[in-house]
């Protein structure tokens, strides 16, 4: 019994499978999950190949501000678990050591991580599978089509306690410091209120390029033109009386806006640069989702692709309707959302803050480049360089040319005339030259004008040169143009800041102190400054922002402004010469019948003079003894003194004629008498003399004239009386067939001379 007990087992001798114990049949894999420590109820997350974290891109979006959009990836491979920073602000650290940007870094499961102010735990688990379960190696379609479908969702606070999919824990201690759970949302991060201000200041220089190229285009103008009346007429707005109420019921506000708007739309076209604003910033949200200069400085749309093209525009419509009330989008300062963003349910972020980065560096310097050198290639045409010599011609006290014949300086007794319309004095030599008084008549029938002028004949040449006042215009206006604005000119042009900037008030007492070297300094100014403004083009464009201001529209804008001012494109120099006491701009054109026209360089009102020559021929000689020598004691500053005469002058007959209301003066006897008494006066001095080309010349005056008489009305006058224009008219005719008849007995001569 005892050896049966203790008997040594052998060896089955039956051979057969037995079945295998359940502990054979099972395999561990190792899971790895992300735990969230300092969260409420530390959720964790599975890691299968790859999981970003921030706080608007990813697949973990956490709404904290030490979160970047796009902070940091975990990389499960061969498990081996790696994480790499993308540049955040905040940074990712790793046992407190702060790791590298771009650089993978593996981690261990003891590794203590923060991302940002977040806590993150790895946690590596073996979970007990049957081999036969054990998954095989995935396809590369179907390893993609499970990180698909296992990507992790945004979840809002209600479902961080257990997320779909996962599987109850149990809560553990909060780690949390003694600061607010971060909370798992949507995003609410936004561009920051800098970054912004970058991007309107851009798009408002970008736009103000535009207008600067395009405004040579009558269809672009006409584009600004019609937008605001379509705006007004959509809107049933009158925003004249709507600026009437604001003034009314705001004294002050209104007055303030009203000193901005003025001294903006002095300097730059402000109303079509807000119009091409709102447009760029309108286009480029629907192609772009943000505007132009937002694309640059690195600004994106966030969410459905489609929306942010519908929602962009709505959302730039509110900014234009809420931009007076700044306080709407204070928010931006702490990089959330603005109320234009809530509204319309979009929202713009900065992925990168390189990106802006470069973008402030690069793309502003660009854009302010592009505002610098808009007026070289306004209507996409470099400028026309106009070569203009700054060099003044004076007369030489020696010779002047009289047909190949020298003429020497001799002593006369001057003859001294003012005219108080062309605001000049004049003292010549009436052996030397005759001013006559000369009325033209332009047009036909019912639009038929006088044009009143007057005829210098040079007795020595035999040649009349007539002047008229072409033109009067704005100077200050004109030369406010180049200057206005610029406060880098200010220094560089003193007299013509001071003549641009004087108030009304200041006007008397600033006309007390001109003087010669006042009104020589001016113009040496305004020729520097006309100069610099006509040989302006791309290639010296350079030179002239260093040297003078790197705003270069106003010299375009001047240089363009006054040709349009002088009408006459093709001429053929511009010049600069002194005239008595004055210096003068010369416009030359070389005409079959040339002529120039001449603007006195002083401050004052501006007056544009047209020269005309008979013909070609000796042009130079005749014109150098006009503006040299015939002109050479007249006084263009201070005319005020008036030569006292009772008898009427040339230079008076001229300024009766050009007065506005001709038809009341000549009605008033006083006033024929005297106009008759200097044509009888004339008249005989003439017949006397003798010279052909001087009668034709004076005939010719007394005929157009006559022709002006006859269609005065004769005013108010008793019944049986005759009018002081009936009298004029026929005195006139008895001293034009004296004339014609070369009758000096009618003229108190007792000879009778042939004509």
């Amino acid at each position: 019994m005892f050896s049966k007990l203790f008997k040594r087992k052998n060896s089955p001798t039956k051979s057969g499978s037995e079945g295998q114990s359940d502990l054979d049949k099972i395999d561990y894999v190792k899971v790895f999950e992300i735990e969230l420590s300092n969260m409420e109820g530390a959720p964790l997350y599975p890691l299968q190949n790859q999981v970003i974290v921030g706080s608007e891109v990813g697949d973990i979006l956490i709404s904290d501000p030490s979160i970047a959009p796009r902070h940091a990836t975990f990389t499960l491979q061969d498990d081996v678990v790696s994480l790499i920073d993308h540049g955040s602000t905040s940074g990712t650290f790793i046992n407190g050591k702060k790791i590298s940007t771009g650089k993978n870094v593996i981690l261990e499961e003891s590794d203590k991580i923060n991302i940002g102010d977040l806590e993150v735990k790895l946690v590596v688990k073996k979970n007990a599978v049957k081999r036969e379960e054990v998954p095989e190696t995935p396809s590369n379609e179907a390893k993609d089509a499970r990180e698909e479908a296992t990507k992790l969702r945004v979840y809002t606070p209600k479902s961080l306690s257990t997320p779909p999919g996962e599987k109850e824990k149990k809560s553990k201690p909060k780690k949390i410091n003694k600061k607010k759970a971060i909370v798992l949302s949507a995003p609410t991060h936004s561009t920051n209120a800098i970054l912004r201000v970058f991007a309107v200041l851009s798009d408002l220089i970008l736009s103000y390029s535009l207008i600067v190229i395009l405004m040579p285009f009558d269809d672009f103008r006409g584009f600004l033109e019609f937008v605001p009346g379509e705006i007004s007429s959509l809107l049933d707005i009158d925003w004249q009386q709507f600026r009437m109420a604001l003034i009314d019921e705001y004294p002050i506000l209104g007055e303030i806006l009203g000193e901005a708007t003025s001294q903006l739309a002095a300097d730059f076209n402000f109303y079509g640069i807000i119009i091409v604003y709102f447009v760029l910033r309108f286009a480029s949200t629907i192609i772009l989702g943000v505007s132009v200069s937002e694309f640059f400085l690195g600004i994106r749309s966030t969410g459905n692709f489609i929306w942010a093209r519908v929602g962009g525009p709505i959302r730039v419509v509110f900014g234009m309707l809420t931009w007076p009330f700044i306080v709407f989008d204070l928010t931006a300062i702490l990089s959330r959302r603005t109320l234009k963003e809530f509204l319309t349910f979009t929202n713009i972020h900065t992925p990168s803050a390189f990106s802006s980065i470069l973008g402030i560096l690069f793309y502003i310097p660009v854009i302010f480049c592009l505002a610098v050198i808009a007026p070289l290639i306004q209507g996409f045409e470099p400028p026309v360089t106009v070569s203009i010599s700054d060099k003044i011609d004076q007369r030489v006290k020696s010779k002047v040319l009289k047909d190949n014949a020298e003429v020497t300086d001799a002593p006369f007794e001057p003859k001294v005339d003012v005219s108080e319309f062309l605001k000049f004095q004049i003292s010549y030599n009436p052996s030397e030259l005759l001013i006559l008084p000369t009325m033209n008549f332009r047009g036909v029938k019912e639009k038929l004008n006088l044009n009143t002028s007057l005829t210098f004949y040079q007795r020595d040449l035999q040649r009349p040169i007539e002047v008229e006042v072409f033109k009067t215009f704005d100077f200050k206006q004109l030369l406010g143009i180049g200057i206005k604005g610029n406060y880098l000119l200010f220094e560089k042009y003193p007299k013509i800041h001071h003549f641009v900037y004087e108030s009304n008030e200041a006007k008397s007492v600033f006309k007390k102190h001109l003087d010669a070297k006042s009104q020589m300094s001016f113009a040496t100014e305004v020729i520097k400054f006309t100069k610099t403004a006509f040989s302006l083009n791309a290639e010296n464009a350079l030179e002239v922002i260093e040297t003078e201001t790197p705003f270069i529209k106003g010299y375009i804008d001047y240089k363009n402004s006054f040709l349009s001012l002088i009408e006459y494109k093709d001429f053929y120099e511009i010049s600069f010469l002194k005239i008595g006491n004055a210096i003068f701009m010369k416009i030359s054109y070389n005409k079959q019948k040339p002529f120039d026209l001449i603007i006195p360089l002083v401050m004052g009102e501006g007056r544009i003079f047209k020269v005309n020559f008979d013909k070609k021929d000796n042009i130079k000689a005749v014109s150098t003894k006009f503006y040299k020598y015939n002109l050479d004691d007249s006084n263009w500053i201070d005319s005020a003194k008036n030569v006292q005469s009772e008898s009427m002058t040339t230079l008076k007959v001229f300024d009766l004629l050009s007065a506005p209301k001709l038809k009341t003066v000549l009605q008033s006897p006083d006033s024929a008498q005297s106009l008759y008494a200097y044509i009888f006066e004339l008249s005989a001095e003439l017949v006397k003399r003798g010279d052909s080309i001087e009668l034709e010349l004076w005939k010719s005056d007394l005929s157009n004239l006559s022709k002006l008489l006859e269609v005065i009305p004769k005013g108010n006058v008793s019944e049986g009386q005759e009018s002081s224009v009936d009298k004029l008219r026929q005195n006139l005719n008895d001293v034009m067939d004296a004339i014609e008849n070369s009758n000096l007995d009618y003229f108190g001569a007792s000879d009778t001379v042939s004509a």
